[in-house]
């Protein structure tokens, strides 16, 4: 990175990234963190906590709110005014300060790697030690598949797509453009479907749908996405799952929903639009969840939801509810021993009045 303060809110004002520069026109060399700021460095800040350490270490550039750019006017450094400075981060850190996967220490196509030939490689494809493409297999161009991940057959990643080490993207599923699969996860695995006979024995029921995931998907290390059983399973645009959550066959999430770690979804199941799930949620199988609905404090989903809200606990519950019960809880003990004394006052009455 090395560019004026002017030229990049240039790069972002068209967009409403950024909407405006104030202070001189400095040049910027790098981004760092409020607590490693060098001259001529470019830092986020979103808190008025934070001003006292920006004035006395004095970056190159600050991008800010349009709130905290008042408080800064007359500062010897540039400031970028951002409606959104976490988005602003973000997307600038995207273009300026992330990992460059295209040069690696590899060839851009490893020796080592399996390819069938009837696999579509376009030119710009990273592809690492190691990996396998399966037959019919399309890479639509500027992926990087890395060390160790395996394509099977039919498989269609789009364009600018990431599969980090270890991945396996099954037979036939679809990955749209702008996604991140990371280390270790598993696309398209056969779900978990059995029947049983009179003695209880299980025979496996196969599973012969795909996985579709839509454009600008990020999906965190170790997740398990099983493939429909007939039809699909689909993950749709937006969508950031967390590590080591699992989807069963035939889920659905819709547009931008949030998985946070260790949360499962068993078969059927649908969310709307931007649910989250915080950690270790669970769905049970054939429900539903409305748009805008979020689960917290290991929320378990037995029903369908009806209204989109905050909920909690086993079976789901409103979430001020649930601080309600959860206050009686605390108080549990005290009111048993309160309820043993007036029994036994009761007791005492009904001796005293025969």
């Amino acid at each position: 990175m090395y560019l004026l303060a002017s030229e990049l809110l240039d790069q972002f004002k068209e967009s409403g990234v950024l909407i405006a520069h104030q202070g001189p026109d400095t040049l910027i060399q790098g981004i760092a963190p409020l607590e490693q700021i060098k001259k001529h460095s470019l830092i986020f800040i979103e808190k008025p906590s934070y001003l006292a350490v920006l004035r006395q270490a004095k970056p190159a550039a600050v991008v800010t709110d349009p709130a905290l750019a008042e408080e800064l006017r007359g500062e010897d450094f540039a400031v970028l005014v951002a409606p959104n400075p976490r988005l602003a981060q973000a997307l600038i850190r995207q273009r300026y300060g992330d990992r460059d996967l295209f040069h690696t220490e590899w060839p851009q196509i490893h020796p080592s790697a399996v390819i069938h030939p009837t696999a579509e490689i376009g030119s710009e494809v990273v592809i690492g030690p190691l990996a396998v493409i399966g037959a019919g297999v399309e890479l639509a161009g500027q992926n990087v598949i890395m060390a160790g991940s395996v394509i099977e057959q039919g498989a269609n990643i789009g364009p600018r797509t990431v599969i980090y080490p270890h991945c396996v993207i099954g037979y036939e599923c679809e990955i749209g453009a702008d996604v991140i699969i990371k280390s270790g996860t598993v696309i398209g695995s056969e779900g978990f479907g059995f029947a049983q006979d009179d003695s209880r024995r299980n025979y496996r029921i196969p599973h012969t749908g795909k996985v579709v995931i839509e454009d600008r998907v990020v999906i965190g290390a170790n997740c398990t996405i099983d493939r429909g059983t007939f039809n699909e399973t689909r993950i749709r645009r937006g969508c950031v799952i967390d590590a080591l959550c699992h989807l069963g066959h035939n889920v659905e999430l819709d547009e931008d929903c949030i998985l946070v770690a260790q949360t499962g979804i068993a078969g059927s199941s649908r969310f709307g639009k931007r649910v989250v799930a915080s950690g270790q949620t669970g769905v049970l199988d054939h429900v539903t969840v409305p748009d805008d609905t979020v689960l917290v404090h290991r929320a378990g989903v037995i029903n369908s939801i009806k209204q989109p809200g905050m909920y909690a606990a086993t079976p789901t519950q409103p979430f001020r509810q649930y601080l309600k019960n959860i206050a009686v809880f605390q108080r549990l003990h005290e009111v048993w021993i309160r309820l043993k004394a007036l029994e036994k006052k009761v007791q005492q009455l009904a001796l005293e009045s025969e």
